[in-house]
């Protein structure tokens, strides 16, 4: 069995490298999986994810914009930058279960920062993902619709 923080990983290489290489992530998913040796209990997830992150990539990235104060998409390093997609994803649409794995999302997003950025983009990430948790509570705000409106479709 593979652990959702490897599976995490693997995503965070997977949309690291489409990024970066300009691949089309799609085109990179079943060679990660076999590649990596994914089992099939954890498959579903690992599709699901990645897809997902690609699917609301531009709303995502809106978000991101909001949430780092001033800092353009394109001011922000390509590893924070999708770490900050997979977990805003992970938390915004439920794909974590329920409200207790937040903060297990935003501190797996922070040793993917440490372990894959520079010294000071685990701040960055917990900044923002703090924030962002924060805010889902309040409809105002476009996380929190966002939210609300993913518990409503379960």
């Amino acid at each position: 069995m593979t652990s959702r923080r490897k599976l995490r990983e693997l995503i965070f290489k997977l949309l690291f490298e489409a990024e970066v290489g300009q691949h089309d992530p799609e085109s990179l998913l079943e060679r990660f999986i076999i590649t990596n040796e994914i089992p099939v209990a954890n498959r579903k997830f690992f599709r699901s994810l990645v897809r997902g992150v690609i699917r609301e990539i531009r709303g995502i990235d809106g978000i991101v914009e909001e949430y780092s104060e001033g800092w353009k998409i394109k001011r922000i390093a390509r590893a924070d930058l999708t770490i900050l997609r997979v977990a805003i994803f992970e938390m915004l649409f439920g794909m974590s279960g329920d409200e207790a794995d937040k903060p297990v999302v935003i501190n797996e997003a922070i040793l993917l920062a440490k372990k894959f950025s520079g010294p000071d983009a685990g701040r960055f990430i917990n900044g923002i993902l703090g924030s962002i948790s924060r805010d889902m509570k309040n409809k105002t705000k476009t996380v929190g619709k966002i939210a609300g409106d993913n518990v409503l479709k379960k």
